[in-house]
């Protein structure tokens, strides 16, 4: 019973399939139960032994976390038919290196409170403690969910402010190795989705227009559309229309237009839907449009709205170099409205979105 074993537990666990830890887990809650393993002060009393430790911790932004640890082992004293219980109660601070890969290194310093108690006395030594350590976090099977579990194998070194007394030295060390799963429960940043499929795109996107219409069009609602492509005719006259005759009713929805998670770059499949836009813009150009962008929930609310806010400038930018000439603002509203469930993938996709609010004109 010695480190050696706390060394196999941690290999054996390791078979498990892992994956990459999530780039971001910020606001996540965690619990970890850990195995542990202590070497003692050699002027200790009582002998190496087994023990435990519970943590509650919580992940901050920056790959930074704090947790609450209590912790306890009970040792044999040498020569004697008595025990010595240890139990611990320390804040730890812990930060974390390189989180996108499948093994993530972390160090953690922490101060707090040691009991120290001899079995078959009343009497118990309450101290402080001191302790700094490195360790391992590896993550087991999917790291994309709302619910995530990781190996955690550490090595720390605890000091115990004591005063010397007959169950051992002033100020004793001791090494402590420990092995344990670290739950957590919070969604994190989900990486970017694929492109939709060509089948879904093309129900999510308008119908693409038709080829140009032959010299001398017929258009019997005088909208504007020729009746090949009028999708809606018998339009009266004078109603502001889209690219296929259809009446702009305040808002013009780009189904289809999506981002990369926590950027404003447009997915390559967006282009065919602003360009729908263009050609809808450019045939009511006193339109007053705003470009409304909003994202899904992950993140702060400072960082949703600024990130909304270059959604919307991104395609105002693109409607812009393509010759839209109507009188154009963006606006961010961040996270509010959100038109599907942002607690799964397709629809915090979904609510990555911009759409063209007609302000006037029509």
């Amino acid at each position: 019973m010695n480190r050696v074993m706390i060394a196999g537990i941690a290999a054996a666990l390791s078979g498990v399939t892992a994956t990459a830890l999530a780039a971001d887990d910020t606001g996540a809650i965690y619990l970890n139960p850990m195995l542990q393993y202590s070497e003692l002060d050699k002027g200790r009393i009582a002998k190496d032994n087994f023990g435990g430790e519970f943590g509650l911790g919580y992940d901050l932004p920056d790959e930074f976390a704090v947790e609450a640890d209590v912790g306890r082992g009970t040792y044999d004293i040498t020569g004697s038919p008595l025990t010595q219980r240890l139990t611990t109660y320390s804040a730890d601070f812990i930060k974390k290196f390189f989180p996108s890969s499948i093994i993530t290194p972390y160090a953690l310093v922490g101060a707090g409170e040691m009991d120290d108690t001899l079995t078959k006395y009343p009497h118990i030594f309450h101290t402080y403690l001191a302790e700094a350590g490195l360790g391992l976090m590896t993550g087991l099977g999917s790291q994309t969910g709302s619910t995530r579990v990781q190996l955690r194998t550490e090595a720390k070194y605890r000091v115990d402010f004591a005063n010397a007394n007959f169950a051992g030295p002033k100020d004793p060390s001791d090494l402590i190795f420990g092995v344990g799963l670290q739950m957590q429960f919070g969604a994190p940043v989900p990486p970017p989705p694929p492109p939709p499929p060509p089948k879904i795109v093309e129900v999510m996107q308008p119908a693409p227009p038709p080829p140009p219409p032959p010299p001398g069009p017929i258009d019997s609602d005088g909208d504007g559309v020729p009746d090949s492509i009028d999708q809606c005719p018998n339009t009266p006259k004078g109603t502001p229309v889209d690219a296929v005759g259809c009446p702009i009713k305040g808002e013009i929805k780009l189904q289809g237009v999506n981002f990369a998670t926590g950027s404003a770059d447009l997915i390559p499949t967006s282009n065919f839907v602003l360009d729908y836009a263009v050609s809808t813009l450019k045939k009511n150009p006193t339109l007053s449009i705003e470009v409304a962008g909003y994202t899904d929930s992950v993140g702060s609310d400072k960082k949703n709205l600024a990130l909304s806010q270059a959604r919307a400038e991104s395609v105002l930018g693109y409607l812009k170099t393509h010759g839209v000439a109507n009188q154009l603002i963006a606006k961010g509203y961040g996270k509010a409205d959100p038109i599907a469930d942002n607690k799964t993938a397709d629809g915090r996709l979904q609510n990555r979105r911009v759409t063209l609010r007609v302000e006037s004109g029509m």
